[in-house]
């Protein structure tokens, strides 16, 4: 008999234990009973000491693997997340795996093959009758037999349908196809836009084809009218929806490196004796990319594979195009458009080693590539590699600690790297590689901060920016506006009585959005229609304030009417195909004016793009965090980065009630290192990071008293634990309300503490949660190296 730890999808750091007849492999997939439930597990390591007699330890029910789905080192990094970001090690290992990696344990299945080969021949005695049955009643019939095993196998090989839950991704789109039953029509025969149909499908080499290939130059009448003379069928067929599609005329783009760039590819190229993280700091427009490309090229001629992280989904379609061109279709794309069946067949085609580089967002850091050579992290500085729920993984950071442990390259790269990055290059701990200059001498724009101080009766969209605006759309150039904000305004105000229309669950301002007339919490998603009259007063008469992307939508329209205006925030993004329509329709000059939030606001390059206006530079900046003014320094430094990028010369325009904050003038003068020894100077007077270590322990409770009197508890504790700790070595700021007090019904508190090392903030951590264990009614969530305090 063996024995093994078993890792669950559970939020409990404490380890299970389980016993098994034959030997298994750690990393694989298997199905245990825990709390009288069947649950799918990870297999961990084996139990080297004799186990207790007095213990009696569940069985392994059944293995679903021959090969594991998390390898050695993989596992070795869901260690390292369990024990630094303070999660069970079983969130760690589930956060690693596609949802239908994940087997539905309550489906239902159906056999559709004639007959059933080996190895399935154990599932006909239940499946034989050709009957749908679910998969505990088949376990049951099947007793002793690696039921999940056998189905999913099958599944895959197209012998047995799974009915999983499927979301609406996952669902096959329905597709009009279109086939001509008459090769040899009389065209004479036929009105005009009729002939002129069938000229266009005879010079189409296909018999058949989608109906969308025609329909931007025939009207579906006339389709229509063809079909009910019987020259042609329209046939609707399911199709698997395509994430991306290669280019195959696509081929490598001819650059000539500049000094810089030859440089940083020597140096980073240049084998070290020991393990080294490469810091590529590059202006906006430098050409990181064309130094990411030798790289990757390097690494796949030696047989290795590339893990090539991107902060924003809207990215992916530009560097998909790219790589494509310069690598041809071997690329996995990773990110959360993707439906669940998308993922799945992208990890199967990783782990089987079909494709070499993956391009994604922060959970590619953990696809299966075998015989990894490097991971290139652009845009290090984004927040959104920070994961919000459990477990809140850094996606920059936990590359670092793969690329370590794989013993691969690891390069950073960005125009505004985080403070964190750069205090390590400082200190020695990276290595700096720096492009200083935009290649073919093209020039960084010029920057002009306008103050709205002066006349703070102006509009939202001021008269110089409307002047820049319609000059570059006299000279038929494109132009990016960046609001950070979405939704028509951030508040509803009645104008008689004052009364904020607030989010019942939140006690938070609602955000109006006028396209269909809406107040919607950005916070927990409850949204109803926008009053009529004020619900305390009954007048009639409101006031909406904060303006967000719609609002500007609004005012662009009327400002220019003949212009081709596009919005891209995660309103108008919510379907798969939003960011590859926007790169599209930009690079093919298609739209004017692209409107949009912080999914705009880096690595895009539009040559026709001369003109970014920055219409609010103080919604960042007036956020209660001590990262706002880095926060604002990179969003203004990489917008205005978007203009200029060919051989016109660009222009910015950044509109602020605060010109002469340190953070808007070094953006203005696109001076990083100025900024950074600044900001810097301020986080060491203030003990924040990157000289002391953040965690923030948030706890929530729909009873308000019963956390308040929780709360005086904890800081007894915690003030206890800090006891232990030298004078300096840890702070601890609360427990205090959160800035946002109430979310979704819950009441919400939490416990900042500032630790001098990362291991006192572990110890630190570890004490409170040995001295104070919340009632059940309290959740807690600790978040070590937080990007969000509110």
């Amino acid at each position: 008999m063996y024995y093994y730890t078993v890792h669950l999808p559970l939020a409990l750091t404490r380890a299970f234990h389980y016993s098994s007849k034959v030997e298994i492999t750690p990393g694989a997939r298997v199905l245990v009973s825990f709390n009288r439930k069947d649950m799918i597990g990870i297999c961990g390591d084996r139990m080297q000491e004799q186990p207790s007699d007095k213990i009696r330890y569940k069985p392994v029910l059944e293995v679903l693997d021959d090969e594991p789905v998390l390898g050695p080192r993989l596992l070795e990094l869901a260690k390292f997340m369990a024990e630094y970001y303070a999660c069970s090690l079983g969130s760690a290992c589930f956060a690693m795996l596609p949802a239908w990696l994940v087997p539905d344990i309550d489906a239902e299945v159906k056999w559709l093959a004639a007959d059933f080969p080996e190895p399935f021949r154990a599932l006909q005695p239940a499946l034989g009758g050709g009957e749908t049955i679910k998969v505990p009643e088949l376990r049951k019939q099947l007793k002793g037999v690696p039921v999940l095993h056998l189905i999913e196998q099958a599944s895959d090989l197209g012998l047995l349908e799974l009915k999983r839950k499927l979301s609406s991704r996952d669902k096959p789109k329905t597709v009009n196809f279109v086939r001509l039953l008459d090769r040899e029509p009389d065209l004479g025969l036929f009105p005009p836009k009729q002939k002129e149909a069938l000229q266009l499908i005879l010079a189409i080499p296909k018999e058949e084809f989608p109906l969308s290939e025609i329909s931007e130059t025939v009207s579906y009448s006339v389709v229509r009218a063809l079909q009910k003379k019987g020259l042609l069928s329209i046939t609707p067929k399911k199709v698997e929806r395509e994430f991306f599609s290669f280019d195959s005329s696509a081929g490598p783009k001819v650059v000539t490196l500049n000094a810089e760039q030859q440089l940083a590819v020597q140096e980073i190229s240049r084998q070290a004796e020991k393990f080294r993280v490469d810091l590529l700091y590059g202006i906006t427009g430098s050409g990181k990319t064309e130094v990411y490309i030798p790289l990757i090229r390097s690494c796949l001629q030696e047989g290795k594979g590339v893990i090539f992280l991107i902060p924003e989904i809207a990215l992916t379609p530009q560097m998909v195009e790219r790589f494509q061109g310069e690598f041809g279709a071997t690329l996995a794309i990773s990110h959360s458009q993707l439906s669940d069946r998308q993922r799945l067949n992208q990890w199967h085609k990783i782990a089987a080693g079909e494709c070499r580089i993956v391009i994604g967002a922060r959970s590619a850091v953990f696809a299966p590539m075998q015989r990894l050579g490097l991971i290139i992290v652009d845009e290090e500085h984004e927040q959104s590699y920070k994961q919000d729920n459990n477990p809140r993984y850094n996606g920059r950071d936990l590359a670092v600690m793969r690329a370590k442990l794989e013993g691969a390259k690891i390069v950073l790269g960005s125009a505004t790297p985080s403070l964190e990055s750069w205090h390590n290059q400082n200190i020695g701990k990276y290595t700096l590689h720096t492009l200083k200059s935009r290649p073919l001498d093209i020039k960084l724009p010029e920057v002009r901060i306008l103050s709205l101080q002066e006349d703070y009766q102006q509009q939202l969209l001021s008269d110089e920016l409307i002047a820049a605006i319609g000059t570059r759309l006299e000279k038929k150039e494109q132009v990016i506006l960046f609001q950070n904000r979405r939704g028509f305004s951030s508040y509803m105000q009645c104008l008689k009585c004052g009364e904020l229309i607030k989010c019942a669950n939140c006690d938070i301002s609602m955000y109006y959005h006028r396209d269909r007339e809406e107040m919607n919490c950005h916070y927990c998603g409850n949204a109803y229609p926008s009053p009529r009259k004020c619900p305390s007063c009954g007048s009639y008469t409101f006031s909406y304030g904060s303006p967000g992307t719609q609002k500007v939508e609004q005012l662009l329209r009327i400002v220019f009417p003949q212009a081709r205006v596009l919005r891209l925030d995660s309103d108008s993004a919510r379907c798969q195909d939003s960011y590859k329509t926007m790169y599209r329709r930009m690079k093919d000059r298609d739209v004017d004016i692209l409107l949009g939030t912080q999914m705009i606001s880096k690595g895009l390059d539009f040559p026709a793009v001369t003109l970014v206006g920055i219409i609010s530079a103080d919604i960042s900046l007036n956020v209660p965090d001590f990262r706002s003014a880095e926060r604002t320094f990179q969003l203004c430094t990489q917008v205005a980065g978007r203009s200029g990028r060919a051989d016109k010369r660009g222009e910015v325009i950044i509109q602020t009630y605060n010109p002469t904050h340190y953070a808007i003038v070094h953006a203005g003068n696109q001076d990083y290192q100025a900024f950074a020894e600044e900001e810097l100077e301020h986080r060491r007077r203030l003990n924040y990071p990157p000289f002391y270590r953040l965690a923030r322990i948030l706890f929530q409770c729909s009873d308000g008293n019963l956390l308040e009197q929780e709360m005086a508890f904890l800081q007894e504790k915690a003030l206890l634990a800090a006891a232990s700790f030298g004078a300096n070595d840890l702070y601890l700021l609360g427990p205090a309300p959160a800035p946002f007090a109430r979310i979704n019904k819950l009441n919400r508190w939490h416990l900042i503490l500032k630790a001098r090392t990362p291991s006192i903030l572990k110890q630190a951590l570890k004490r409170i949660s040995e001295l104070y264990t919340p009632p059940a009614a309290i959740h807690s969530h600790p978040d070590v190296d937080p990007l969000n305090l509110m």
